[in-house]
C-alpha cells in the first residue's frame, strides 16, 4: 500500500489528524489509532480541502468516539488522594463548618477545604481535589517543560516553534504541522525519564509527522529505552475533569 502524508495537524477538540493520499482508499475514511491519532484516508483525485470539509462534517462522530474510548479506558481507573503529592506541592483536606468549597494553592500546599457536612467521596469535594491538582500541575508544568523542551532540543540538533501546555484528555503530548509542541500538563506526574521520552518523542515529529519506520529510528536514536518508556506510559491515564 503506498501512502503520502498530507498535511499532519492538531485540531481542537481532536487532537492530532493526519491526511494520508493512499491509491488504495475507494473513498474518503476516518480511523483512530490506538494512540489517538486520527487517520483520514484520501483517495486519489480527492483534494485536501474536500478531506478537510470531510472531517468536519463528521466532527460529532469522532468526538463521540473519542469520548467512548475514553470512557472504557478510565473505568475503575481512580486516584487514590490519601497523602498525595506533586513534585512541589502537597494535597490538604480540610473540613470546616462552611457552606463554600474553597481551593488554594499556595507555599507548597494544595489547600481544599469543603463543608464538613460532606463526605471526601461526594461528588463536589472529589471536583474540588481534582481541580486543586490540575492547576498545581499546571504551575509546575510552565516552570518546568518549556526549558526541558529547550534543553533537549538544543542537546539533539531539534528546532520547533512554540510549547503550549495543555490539560490534554487522552495524549501526553503533540506536534502540530507548523512544529508546536503541546504538553500535557499532567506529565508533571511522572519520572523525568517518561518526561524527556514525551518531549523528545514529538520533537521527533518535528522532522517526521508519521509513525512510520523513520520516525522510531530517529527516536531509538535518541531515546534507547524508549520502547520500555511506551510501555510504561500506557499504564497511566490523564485525571479527568
Amino acid at each position: 500500500m503506498v501512502i503520502k502524508t498530507l498535511e499532519t495537524g492538531h485540531y481542537d477538540g481532536l487532537g492530532t489528524v493526519r491526511f494520508d493520499r493512499s491509491r488504495r482508499a475507494r473513498r474518503l475514511n476516518i480511523s483512530i489509532r490506538p494512540d489517538r491519532e486520527i487517520r483520514v484516508a484520501v483517495p486519489q483525485g480527492v483534494s485536501l480541502k474536500t478531506a478537510m470539509a470531510f472531517l468536519e462534517k463528521n466532527r460529532d462522530w469522532v468526538v463521540r468516539s473519542l469520548a467512548k474510548i475514553q470512557r472504557v479506558e478510565n473505568a475503575g481507573a481512580e486516584v487514590d488522594y490519601h497523602d498525595y503529592h506533586t513534585r512541589e506541592h502537597r494535597l490538604i483536606l480540610e473540613p470546616r463548618p462552611s457552606p463554600e468549597l474553597l481551593i488554594n494553592i499556595a507555599r507548597g500546599l494544595i489547600r481544599v477545604q469543603y463543608p464538613s457536612n460532606l463526605a471526601e467521596t461526594e461528588d463536589s469535594v472529589q471536583w474540588a481535589i481534582k481541580k486543586g491538582i490540575i492547576e498545581a500541575f499546571r504551575m509546575e508544568a510552565k516552570k518546568h517543560l518549556p526549558q526541558r523542551v529547550a534543553v533537549l532540543a538544543d542537546r539533539f540538533g531539534f528546532e520547533c516553534n512554540k510549547v503550549f501546555i495543555k490539560n490534554m484528555k487522552s495524549r501526553w503530548g503533540s506536534c502540530s504541522a507548523k512544529n508546536n509542541i503541546n504538553l500535557n500538563l499532567q506529565l508533571m506526574r511522572f519520572p523525568d525519564e517518561l518526561v524527556d521520552y514525551v518531549i523528545l518523542h514529538e520533537l521527533a515529529h518535528t522532522r517526521v509527522k508519521n509513525h512510520g519506520k523513520l520516525f522510531w529510528q530517529q527516536v531509538a536514536a535518541i531515546c534507547p529505552d524508549h520502547i520500555e518508556h511506551r510501555r510504561q506510559l500506557r499504564r497511566f491515564k490523564p485525571i479527568i475533569l
